[in-house]
């Protein structure tokens, strides 16, 4: 059996390859979980850094970090998708560990706060990020908030 080829590629805001990303955004939250596509678009992706996963040089999964618009040196990391076909390779963890190592170079930036769905709070708390306040109801899914603090 031959080796996968993992490639991980980080570009800023609506670059081209961006509807890659949006492509497996779209497979992911809104088909799958059924979030309204008009949810799922927002103004945050102008401004973010993605980070796109490729295997073999097909798009498998992404996510995005931008600078928090109220919360000074403070990013947040959201949208983490890996398509079904790829998932249990451990692709989500590289993804948010670029996502982390990026926001680690933005000059001043000390935390990282998401919205993490209930069900992959554990796999974020074995990241590292720590969860805080009462669960909440976004995009008809519960989600927690957490914070994941740079050393």
């Amino acid at each position: 059996m031959k080796q996968s080829e993992i490639a991980i590629a980080s570009f800023f805001g609506l670059a081209s390859e961006f509807s890659q990303a949006m492509q497996i955004r779209t497979a992911v939250f809104v088909e799958e979980q059924r979030v309204p596509v008009e949810l799922e678009r927002d103004e945050f992706d102008a401004v973010a850094t993605h980070v796109l996963l490729q295997i073999d040089g097909k798009p498998a999964g992404t996510g995005r970090i931008f600078p928090d618009p109220k919360e000074q040196a403070t990013m947040r990391l959201g949208r983490v998708a890996v398509l079904k076909e790829f998932r249990g390779l451990g692709l989500g963890n590289v993804i948010v560990a670029e996502l982390l190592r990026q926001a680690q170079s933005k000059s001043g930036c000390r935390q990282i706060l998401i919205h993490a769905q209930r069900q992959v709070e554990d796999w974020y708390a074995a990241m590292g990020f720590v969860a805080f306040g009462d669960e909440f109801i976004e995009a008809g899914i519960v989600h927690r908030e957490m914070v994941y603090v740079l050393k």
